[in-house]
């Protein structure tokens, strides 16, 4: 990245052209530094987007309330998020975001649209790689087949051979467990010495 800054590439390679302030640090690599995180970078970022993406595209077809309406009818699960008011992006957990691709495929197929629900197969195919417990070199390389993913696919390839399975190093463990041993104790508290009363709440 830096040497397509260096030399003014940065658009070749499908990359804004931004300094990156790290680079000025001597004997530093940032990118070693840190691990990308599946449920921030695909979950809440490029899916997120792709959703918003599509609702645009929806609107200028004028379809949007047909897709709201498939959603809606879609029958309830156990295992299933049920979004009875259609697609409504405000403060969307990870998990929601994970249903909406169980079912975004077949909400978009047949609005004339082209390759929309391609895309979304192809998302679930790279998504559903990336869940994968063990890694073969065959596997990285089919991650190669994503080229539109570039900033996920440009770095997680190499994660993946240096720590292995991202299932190892996601932040979704350490999110759930927020939920379950701090917001929900929470929410049973009566809001005075919070921590006291967490802290029974979770030992019992």
């Amino acid at each position: 990245m830096k040497e397509c800054f260096n030399s003014n590439t940065s658009n070749l390679a499908g990359l804004e052209q931004v300094n990156n302030y790290f680079w000025s640090i001597p004997n530093l690599n940032i990118y070693a530094a840190t691990v990308p995180d599946r449920m921030h970078h695909l979950d809440l970022g490029l899916f997120k987007y792709q959703i918003e993406f599509t609702m645009e595209l929806l609107k200028k077809k004028e379809s949007l309330n047909k897709v709201n309406e498939r959603i809606a009818d879609i029958p309830r699960h156990s295992q299933l998020k049920v979004f009875q008011k259609g697609i409504q992006l405000s403060r969307l957990t990870a998990s929601e975001y994970r249903d909406m691709m169980k079912i975004m495929v077949f909400v978009v197929d047949d609005l004339q649209i082209e390759d929309l629900s391609e895309v979304y197969v192809t998302w679930n195919e790279m998504y559903l790689l990336s869940r994968s417990e063990k890694f073969k070199e065959s596997d990285l390389e089919n991650f190669q087949k994503f080229p539109k993913l570039h900033s996920w696919i440009y770095h997680i390839i190499d994660t993946i051979r240096e720590y292995g399975a991202i299932n190892g190093y996601t932040t979704e463990t350490y999110e759930s467990l927020h939920k379950t041993y701090v917001k929900i104790p929470y929410r049973l508290s009566n809001k005075k010495e919070v921590e006291k009363q967490i802290m029974e709440n979770i030992r019992r």
